[in-house]
């Protein structure tokens, strides 16, 4: 088989095909924005959420890696069916990997609910419908770099099979790059749009680094994707494709047609729609004056003459980003569906990344905002009144709590001195199951303090309500008794509450591992094996047993790693644990 000279390697750490993908620029001013987005996106304006930001991409592909021919030959028919395919480069090095690595996105490509019938996903191959990711994810610990694909064909629910699609398109990939491909795949099911995510290892067959072409990633593997497409479900018809333009003309997103008035503009800027003008005689030209139009009235281009507009400077980036906050709009509204206060959207409030702002709320779901990069989202429901969809970077920074759980924002210093954040677990319990707790929980440590929460509607009104029906039976148990409009608590209400909920813990524990449970105090050693994690109303506790009995101490989330093995540390003066962490000796007999 002939083979292509050796290409130049790749730098930097990713590749981002999606056209115009840029940092905020601002917005401009909206005008009659009457929508559901352009409203959202106008009030959280108004309440000082930042725009969404965007990362830069990263030079992830050579100009003469290996798929450059195929990429020249690609070309764009209107009469194809449309395929979108994002892709990304991912370098095995710097913190950012090790703190996402393969085996984690691998994961989440698997959880729970993403096929046809809810159940968990499933990685396949080129042979194999039971493909393992772990394995391939083992295969890449060694290599430079691998590649992260979407394929989303705009027909997946027409096509027979997703999975042979797919493994037709990478036969087409490794024919096209002349190597054998090492590649798993799996589909989701769980949008409005199927899609593929396809990992494919960065070594060629040869045993050197692949180095893709970026004209290809952009532009030759979408072409040989619509090709498959077209080739089973036959050319596009006029039809469908007037049709499609017909939806672009009111899309609040970027579209095909504002990418053709763009190209339009004459060397004043004029997009000249007349009849005599340059684009006057265009087939598509109904369809291209309606969408000036509808860009018009939101603020985005302006009239200058009959049929004859001028474009704003920022119109890519903004209808990006409004395109963006109406997939945000839409996962809020599906997630809080159900909840007690509904998707009212005048409730939504949008935030690019997580910051110095702190939230204090209910969590209702967490995810991937981008599934290429790993970044991640959460929606709470804030004791604000209000419904937020945070960012951060990875999922790791959104904690392992279930859905319905108490969080809060949280910010710290890393060690270069940059700020980050993260989402802190307050409660494990929900607002319910706290009530009637036996242990101190977050309500008591409300009840308690001298600077509670403030409280607003929406959610805000339900802890209001939990916290009056603990006091009272705070005061049926003699914790606490009614003084007035007053409820008066009694002395170190906190400790008690919590040392009996650790008692009925540890004597629950010791009947089902046996052993005896060993009280610890300030300044105490603490030795033994990390067995588990144990949430409590008052907490999250580890159970660390020496061989004749165990202690239950204050959980920190860098325990987790060390489950099973063997951990050391001193109870401080503020009740948790320095912990010095052994090497790790493998699991303990």
């Amino acid at each position: 088989m002939r083979r292509r000279p050796d290409a130049l390697p790749m730098h930097g750490d990713d590749f981002d095909i999606r056209p115009g993908r840029s940092r905020d620029s601002g917005a401009g001013s909206w005008r009659k924005a009457n929508s559901l987005v352009g409203r959202v996106l106008q009030v959280s304006r108004r309440a000082g959420f930042t725009p969404l930001g965007r990362g830069r991409a990263g030079r992830g592909t050579g100009h003469l890696g290996r798929g450059g021919p195929a990429a020249l030959r690609s070309r764009r028919n209107a009469l194809r069916r449309r395929v979108v395919i994002k892709a990304r480069v991912v370098r095995h090095r710097g913190a950012r990997f090790r703190s996402a690595p393969l085996t984690r996105h691998v994961a989440y490509l698997e959880r729970d609910g993403v096929t046809r019938d809810g159940s968990s996903g499933q990685m396949f191959d080129a042979r194999s419908d039971r493909a393992d990711g772990d394995a391939f994810a083992q295969r890449c610990e060694d290599d430079r770099h691998h590649f992260r694909f979407i394929v989303s064909p705009e027909d997946a629910n027409d096509l027979a099979d997703l999975r042979t699609f797919a493994r037709e398109l990478m036969e087409d990939m490794a024919s096209d790059l002349d190597t054998r491909l090492d590649w798993v795949a799996v589909d989701h099911w769980n949008t409005d749009n199927p899609h593929i995510h396809v990992l494919v290892r960065g070594i060629a067959d040869d045993g050197r680094d692949l180095v893709i072409d970026r004209g290809y990633i952009s532009e030759g593997l979408r072409a040989r994707a619509e090709e498959r497409a077209t080739i089973e479900l036959g050319p596009r018809s006029e039809r469908d494709i007037r049709q499609a333009l017909r939806r672009e003309i009111d899309a609040e997103r970027w579209t095909g047609l504002d990418r053709r008035l763009q190209k339009e503009r004459d060397a004043h800027g004029v997009v000249d729609l007349r009849p005599e003008g340059a684009s006057g005689r265009r087939k598509d030209r109904t369809f291209l004056l309606g969408r000036a139009q509808v860009l018009e009235r939101m603020g985005l281009a302006e009239k200058v003459g009959a049929a004859s507009w001028t474009l704003a400077r920022d119109l890519e980036p903004t209808l990006r980003e409004l395109g963006d906050r109406g997939d945000i709009i839409r996962t809020m509204h599906r997630a809080m569906t159900g909840q007690e206060h509904g998707g009212d959207d005048g409730r939504f409030c949008v935030h690019a990344r997580s910051g110095g702002e702190r939230l204090t709320g209910r969590l209702v779901e967490r995810g991937l905002h981008d599934e290429l990069t790993g970044e991640a989202y959460v929606i709470v429901d804030g004791i604000d009144g209000r419904a937020h969809h945070l960012r951060f970077p990875d999922i790791e920074r959104t904690g392992d709590a279930a859905p319905g759980a108490i969080v809060e924002t949280g910010t710290w210093t890393d060690r270069k001195g940059r700020q980050q954040a993260s989402l802190l677990t307050r409660s494990d319990l929900s607002i319910a199951s706290q009530i009637e707790a036996r242990g101190a929980t977050w309500l008591d440590r409300q009840l308690v303090s001298p600077e509670p929460h403030p409280l607003a509607g929406g959610f805000g009104s339900e802890v209001r309500d939990a916290l009056a029906r603990r006091g009272q039976v705070l005061i049926d148990g003699g914790l606490a008794k009614r003084q007035g409009q007053r409820i008066v608590f009694a002395r170190g209400l906190l400790d008690t509450l919590r040392d009996r909920e650790l008692a009925e813990t540890e004597e629950a524990l010791a009947a089902r591992h046996g052993g005896v449970a060993q009280p610890t105090e300030a300044g105490d050693h603490v030795a033994g094996i990390y067995r588990e994690r144990v949430s409590l109303a008052s907490g999250r506790f580890a159970m660390i047993d020496n061989g004749m009995g165990f202690q239950l101490v204050p959980w920190r989330q860098d325990l987790e790693r060390h489950l099973g093995q063997e951990v050391s540390g001193r109870i401080n003066q503020r009740g948790g644990v320095d912990w010095s962490f052994a090497r790790s000796r493998g699991p303990a007999l």
